[in-house]
């Protein structure tokens, strides 16, 4: 049987994001999540180190200690922390810790615990592993039991399950230790590419698993993966509007972004996530622009837009929002999918919007950690994800779609009846892949979310 370790975890946005998610499977009472921003193992580490390196980090931890993180400060999945701004500061403080650890240990001191792992070491043939054992890190809710437990009876390999609740989280982990520690990892888009760069995941040749070809051909070669060296796609998420079809009429029924930030009478006060990256790339996108705009005439037309849409809001929180949808407390709001799923199966009235102005679509991913000492049964684990009739039941429980060829026609008929688990070519049309914007654009997203919040 499988080893599913969990560890207390501070609340974030990022776990509030996914309580939806647990709660399709009845998973509310086992949210205890891996907060794995690891600041203890920085600290004690740092304190064994000379004081130049003690000081660097500590200015570090302390500057982010003093700041006002924003709500979100890098896309998903992600998405989307609330300690996004606190995290990534110690991420650099644990990169500080890992270079002056790996110079330590060329002059005999401190073992290089945090050294790189090889990232070439995944690039050797295909070979189908029938023992041994396998350590995953993934998002809260991603990995159910019964599909853990599956792998093993299948393939005759141990696992083992630790979860995170941020990307920045996963970030900082690999960072602390080099990427070593774990086999298999699950970034999201945007953190797929930032993780290589770092040289903290391993490269190998996605094409030759056996089950290469079942990915739909619109999640291979992805932007942050166009050589399909890192990661293989493993959850797709949406993000758009619902409506209640009951109450609001058909002439008043939103279809883009530009109408959500133009709200009709009928819709009363409006449900909006308070999420950095969404909220500002809808407004955006309802002002004729898109994700990551370089020109600051389109950061102001989106900030009027916002300014003038405050009396609009009725809540603006990423909790409760298929609660209060299913309910009729907010008519109309800006949700993710996976909420969205379920408040329309608790009100079948209830309609999603993939908005024409551009739906954002994110994506997580499996790879392997570039420390990783068990890459046979990584691979063996990845290639049997690949299978649509394995992964059924990781859909089921995310309330989304496959990335499969044939996995959508697996589903229950009451979840493919529904257009946001399966969406019509056209509604795929609209979305857009979320990307990560430079640190000097996000700046732009914090200072506009915050206006709009104050």
């Amino acid at each position: 049987m499988s080893q599913h370790s969990t560890h207390a975890s501070r609340e974030s946005y990022e776990s509030q994001r996914f309580q939806g998610l647990q709660g399709l499977q009845g998973l509310q009472g086992r949210q205890n999540t891996l907060v794995a921003s690891d600041t203890s193992i920085a600290s004690d580490t740092m304190k064994s180190l000379q004081s130049s390196v003690s000081a660097s980090a500590s200015a570090t931890a302390t500057a982010s200690a003093t700041a006002t993180p924003p709500v979100k400060n890098a896309p998903r999945h992600s998405l989307r922390s609330a300690f996004a701004s606190l995290l990534r500061p110690l991420a650099a403080a644990a990169s500080v810790v890992a270079l002056a650890l790996s110079c330590s240990a060329c002059s005999g001191g401190v073992s290089d615990v945090a050294a790189a792992g090889n990232t070439t070491a995944g690039l050797g043939p295909y070979v189908e592993a029938t023992s041994g054992e396998l350590h995953i890190y993934t998002w809260a809710g991603y990995m159910p039991d019964d599909v853990i437990d599956a792998f093993e009876q299948s393939t005759g390999i141990t696992v083992t399950v630790d979860t995170f609740d941020s990307n920045e989280a996963l970030e900082a982990k690999l960072q602390s230790t080099g990427g070593a520690g774990y086999d298999i990892v699950m970034p999201s888009d945007y953190m797929v590419e930032q993780l290589a760069q770092e040289g903290l995941l391993m490269q190998f040749d996605a094409t030759s698993l056996p089950n290469y070809n079942n990915i739909k051909e619109e999640f291979r070669k992805p932007y942050y993966d166009p050589q399909n060296l890192y990661s293989i796609p493993y959850i797709v998420s949406y993000t758009g509007i619902v409506y209640d079809s009951a109450s609001i009429p058909a002439a008043d029924a939103p279809t883009s972004w530009a109408d959500f930030f133009h709200p009709k009478a009928s819709w009363g006060k409006l449900q909006v996530l308070n999420d950095q990256i969404e909220t500002v790339n809808a407004a955006l996108r309802a002002t004729g622009s898109d994700q990551c705009p370089t020109d600051p005439r389109d950061y102001q037309n989106a900030s009027d837009l916002l300014e003038s849409f405050k009396p609009s809001v009725g809540v603006l929180s990423s909790e409760g929002v298929a609660d209060r949808l299913a309910s009729g407390e907010q008519k109309v709001g800006m949700a993710w999918s996976y909420d969205a799923y379920q408040a329309i199966s608790a009100n079948p009235d209830l309609r999603f919007v993939f908005p024409t102005d551009g739906a954002n679509m994110f994506v997580d991913n499996a790879a392997i950690a570039s420390g990783a000492q068990n890459i046979d049964q990584a691979k063996t684990f990845l290639n049997w994800m690949l299978d649509p009739a394995n992964k059924t039941a990781v859909e089921q429980n995310a309330g989304a779609g496959s990335v499969l060829i044939g996995g959508d026609d697996l589903l229950p008929d009451d979840m493919r009846s529904v257009n946001v688990v399966v969406p019509s070519d056209e509604e795929l049309s609209h979305a857009i892949m979320e990307k990560h914007c430079s640190n000097k654009l996000n700046d732009n997203y914090t200072q506009m979310f915050e206006d709009f919040r104050s």
